[in-house]
């Protein structure tokens, strides 16, 4: 069994880890991918189940599997448009907790250590399925990351997924539960990474001429006008003229996609609403490169 006190135990000394700018764009990453999908499995399993990123770390592949959680269970997702490999892995008492959690038969304790049914699998299914949702709906620019499904695999740890010398990136998140607390594991090749510009070879700047101080302190001063875009709906003008006080428009933006914020007319960024004290707000979740 992998708990997560076996998880910080392990020594990953293999090659260095990403740094700089790479670092934090997988962080940014990674904590997003996780908030977004928290949410997403709320819908399905209530409250009480909550996620947070602990830590990453560096491996060649062989050392990595060697950590992950036996039995076990993972998602295999294909990520970015050249569809390079990568693994979220769960032990088998989490992926348990989490389908008793859903049917609403999850008791005191871990439940006790078997094979899932048919049905088991496809509720499986489901929430892995989120997985790759959230990591595209979190991918931190406008245009979303394609990330898909593409299998379940059952005993991770004797998978042939990663070449034994394959560098790659291990992100730990901890799943509290009502009966306690574990660790899934995210295993991601650094040359996929690097394909999607997660990569700290892509990250050395490039030197420009500074513009004069005095440029950029009035440029900073300048007012700038934000609109955030709660969503459109399409309505005959007969039926605009019959709303009134209590009707409901049923706009064309999903509950759980982000808002889009533009300035000048121009997408800028992406996020959701949220409050702030007695004032509406936008936390922003994705911002539009140059």
């Amino acid at each position: 069994m992998t708990t997560s006190e076996m998880v910080s135990n392990i020594d990953f000394t293999a090659p260095p880890r990403l740094t700089g700018t790479a670092n934090r764009a997988l962080a940014q990453w990674n904590g997003t991918a996780t908030a977004v999908l928290q949410e997403f499995w709320q819908a399905l399993l209530g409250n009480r189940i909550t996620l947070q990123v602990a830590r990453t770390d560096s491996s060649v592949a062989q050392k990595a599997q060697q950590a992950l959680p036996d039995p076990g269970c993972a998602a295999l997702l294909k990520i970015g448009p050249d569809r390079f490999d990568s693994m979220v892995a769960f032990s088998s008492r989490i992926v348990l907790t989490l389908v008793s959690e859903m049917l609403g038969t999850l008791g005191e304790e871990w439940p006790v250590e078997r094979d899932l049914t048919a049905a088991e699998l496809s509720l499986v299914e489901l929430l892995f399925g989120e997985i790759a949702r959230a990591f595209s709906q979190g991918w931190p620019e406008v245009k979303a990351l394609p990330v898909e499904l593409d299998q379940i695999l059952v005993r991770p740890l004797r998978s042939r997924i990663f070449q034994p010398r394959e560098n790659l990136i291990r992100s730990v998140v901890l799943i509290q539960t009502p009966v306690g607390e574990e660790a899934l594991i995210i295993l991601m090749p650094q040359a996929g990474l690097a394909s999607i510009g997660i990569d700290d070879a892509a990250a050395i700047p490039v030197l420009q001429q500074a513009p004069a101080p005095q440029m950029r302190v009035l440029a900073e001063t300048l007012p700038v006008t934000m609109s955030v875009r709660l969503g459109k709906a399409s309505l005959s003008l007969g039926e605009m003229n019959q709303l009134g006080v209590g009707d409901v428009l049923v706009l064309d933006q999903a509950l759980n996609n982000p808002l889009e914020a533009s300035i000048s007319g121009r997408l800028h960024f992406l996020g959701h609403a949220c409050r702030l004290g007695q004032r509406q707000g936008f936390r922003v979740v994705a911002a539009k490169k140059d």
